[in-house]
């Protein structure tokens, strides 16, 4: 297998079709476009979600708390507890897990998340630090629960998008390819990209799409805003037609991506939110009311076609891949 994030028919076939035993109090489990599990515990709805990074650049090392946030946030959950595994290479020094551990501090209290727990371990087998964060938190009413996509979406409601596309990845882009980007761009240029690492949290956004009401949520993370699309109308069962022009992006990730011919369609993209909603324009004046940049992308349809219109060109998704 290819290094990234796996393909759907990999995850299908060799880890969703394995799990087996299936308790009756999960109510949205492991599946495509489900990123957290929501569970039933006694009056209350609990949340828990997983996000893992191999930090190759010294880049914002609370990324995977970041993210793991985000998957609840993108079902109207408030997270409460953490608990965090760190896998260090050899020869690795202190100060590292120190850098690492003093940025998931500030930002648990930032969130008011407490932290119980983890591992931490050195390791042969890996030339990264290997960051994973469990998440979990809750939700008090039902009726918030953003995870029955089948039951809520209708063709003819808006696709919202909050900010801009390849938020994270341009930002990593801009880390590790400094040097050569340098020949071209100027440093402060290739700083500014690099900043967007700071734009990665959605919580603001889902917090205004709960209280404005919207049918579902989905974070963008890896495959990018087309993966992110396609997981969407995986876990709806339905279809969408983009306007690929009203898609947002910003100045650096065209160029950066233009320079290393790259798709920044399908680059990581934490940092926006998709929303479905019957009231788009409604939605996006909510959004700026509370300083957030939103944009309807387009609408859910009949079927299961997923299509992305440029002008009159039109393309079909595809599942997403590991590149």
């Amino acid at each position: 297998m290819k290094t990234g994030k796996i393909s759907e028919p990999i995850l299908k076939r060799s880890v969703l079709k394995k799990i087996s035993y299936k308790s009756k109090s999960v109510l949205s489990r492991a599946a495509v476009g489900h990123d957290s599990a929501v569970v039933a515990v006694g009056e209350k709805r609990m949340v828990t979600a997983t996000e893992t990074v191999v930090a190759k650049v010294n880049l914002l090392q609370c990324r995977p708390f970041i993210k793991a946030v985000n998957n609840l946030a993108a079902v109207g959950a408030t997270p409460q507890y953490a608990q965090i595994s760190i896998v260090l290479p050899e020869g690795m020094r202190e100060i590292k897990l120190k850098m690492i551990m003093d940025e998931m501090a500030d930002y648990a209290a930032k969130s008011q998340v407490h932290i119980t727990g983890g591992s931490t371990s050195v390791s042969d087998a890996v030339i990264n630090p290997v960051v994973t964060v469990t998440v979990t938190g809750f939700m008090d009413n039902d009726s918030d629960c953003k995870y029955k996509y089948k039951e809520e979406i209708k063709p003819g409601y808006d696709i919202v998008m909050t900010k801009a596309a390849a938020l994270e990845g341009t930002a990593i882009l801009a880390m590790e390819h400094q040097e050569e980007f340098e020949k071209r761009f100027t440093s402060l240029y290739i700083n500014n990209a690099s900043a967007f690492i700071n734009d990665i949290s959605i919580v603001n956004e889902a917090a205004v799409a709960i209280k404005h009401g919207v049918a579902a949520m989905h974070d963008m993370s890896e495959g990018g805003v087309f993966g992110a699309i396609w997981e969407l109308c995986e876990a709806g069962n339905c279809g969408a037609e983009i306007n690929l022009k009203k898609i947002n992006m910003r100045q650096e990730t065209i160029e950066l991506t233009n320079y290393l011919n790259i798709n920044p369609y399908l680059m990581p993209s934490a940092g926006s939110l998709l929303m479905v909603t019957k009231d788009g324009l409604g939605l996006i004046n909510e959004m700026e009311k509370n300083g957030i940049d939103a944009y309807v992308i387009g609408k859910i349809t009949e079927g299961n076609d997923r299509v992305v219109v440029n002008d009159e060109e039109k393309r079909f998704l595809e599942p997403p891949k590991n590149k």
